[in-house]
């Protein structure tokens, strides 16, 4: 039996591409197959690695050391994961400001929000943004709690406050819509058909499927809760701990004060809700692995196609080159570096639709990112992943052809036509 040299490895791969050259359409076809399993692996893959990104930095933008305390009830769920909590009585404005002023006391930055409405329709003059506008209460404290910056004008002031005056803060995408050359600060929109004075912008905060941030307008607290609210409405109360050492301390005197608030009495259960911004993250990360288990799925339903089309291409290659086989094995080639020589054709092929695959993949992934206004992701493990698996297809699929042409008889191949 030959030894597998370098030299004996080195003249395979010469010939496999040799032989690739001369069938030039029938070897790009097979690895466009195996391009698009690999397509399907690392773009979904690569998707949801963006998805994470962009779910991690939305929640850690409310900072490490934020919880809520509001209604339950909340269902997230991706497929069969996720968490159904039983329902639990709305938070009235007098509960949260009751709460609130408590939390202040004890010396925390406490704040008080809620989407009082959705899918609105904002206007200015002749311009007006999509029905997909989120309108939210806001006071003092909201910006800090919830990372907001400003980038032109001002948040509400106490007066603002006091008085429900009709102002507004835009996210930057209402503004830049309804403003695109600037100039929004003093002008008045409507919501609805209700008119505000724009006083503030906010910084681009980004957004991604499960949230937005931009598309926003912010109003006071009081003047939301009087021209939006209902009977029904449930309100939000952020509290910043003083670091992250001294959260669940601060949860659990939170939870106190809400439970004083609320009326229960000692041994009832809680009849509300206490949130970390990363346990909520890591429910949601949790659910995506199921995504990634169908995009696994996927890709291995098409890489065993792409595997049974390299196999018989394969096949037709060792019946189109018997009188090949035949004259190397006559000169003294062993049926080793006869397998040899058809196992390195077969993986050459897998190996550069991998690349390609691996290519498109990652331009697949990043285009979401793109949409999302998020950060770019290069996972090198899925990389590194979808080259081993190009290679198991070259092998899978060429060992019975390589085996098949290493068995045939020499004299036999020679006198095949």
């Amino acid at each position: 039996m030959a030894r597998l040299s370098t030299p004996v490895l080195r003249e395979a791969v010469r010939i496999a591409f040799q032989s690739l050259r001369s069938q030039m359409l029938r070897a790009v076809l097979t690895a466009l197959i195996i391009a698009i399993g690999i397509t399907a692996l690392v773009g979904m893959l690569t998707a949801t690695s963006v998805m994470e990104g962009s779910i991690t930095q939305q929640f850690s933008s409310m900072g490490a050391t934020t919880f809520t305390i509001q209604q339950g009830g909340m269902e997230i769920q991706i497929g069969r994961r996720g968490i159904k909590e039983k329902p639990q009585p709305s938070i009235p404005l007098l509960q949260a400001l009751q709460l609130r002023d408590r939390m202040t006391k004890m010396g925390y930055v406490a704040s008080i929000g809620d989407n009082v409405a959705g899918a609105m329709e904002v206007q200015y003059e002749g311009l007006k943004t999509n029905p997909n506008v989120n309108v939210t209460a806001s006071d003092a404290n909201y910006p800090v709690t919830q990372g907001l910056t400003i980038a032109e004008g001002r948040f509400f002031s106490a007066a603002d406050q006091n008085e429900a005056r009709s102002v507004a803060v835009l996210g930057s995408d209402v503004a830049g819509k309804l403003f695109p050359e600037g100039g929004a600060l003093g002008r008045i929109i409507r919501v609805g058909s209700k008119p505000y004075t724009v006083v503030g912008v906010t910084e681009p905060k980004g957004s991604s499927s499960f949230m937005s941030s931009d598309q926003v307008v912010y109003l006071p607290l009081r003047t939301a809760h009087l021209e939006f609210a209902d009977p029904s409405s449930s309100y939000v109360i952020s509290v910043m701990a003083p670091s992250p050492q001294e959260l669940e301390a601060s949860i659990a005197s939170a939870t106190s004060v809400m439970r004083s608030v609320r009326r229960l009495k000692p041994g009832a259960e809680d009849n509300f809700n206490i949130r970390r911004s990363d346990s909520i993250s890591a429910l949601l990360l949790e659910s995506l692995s199921s995504v990634n288990a169908g995009a696994a799925l996927i890709a291995l339903i098409t890489l065993l196609g792409a595997s049974i089309a390299l196999m018989n291409i394969m096949l037709v290659s060792v019946t189109e080159r018997t009188r090949e086989i035949g004259t190397r094995k006559a000169l003294g080639a062993s049926s080793q570096v006869i397998v040899v020589q058809f196992l390195a054709e077969a993986i050459v092929v897998s190996v550069m639709g991998g690349i390609a695959g691996i290519i498109l993949g990652l331009a697949v992934g990043n285009g979401l990112a793109y949409a999302l206004d998020a950060q770019a992701v290069f996972p090198l493990k899925w990389m590194l992943l979808a080259l081993v698996v190009s290679i198991v297809v070259g092998v899978v699929s060429g060992w019975y052809p390589a085996k098949k042409a290493a068995a045939l008889d020499p004299i036999e191949a020679l006198r095949y036509e």
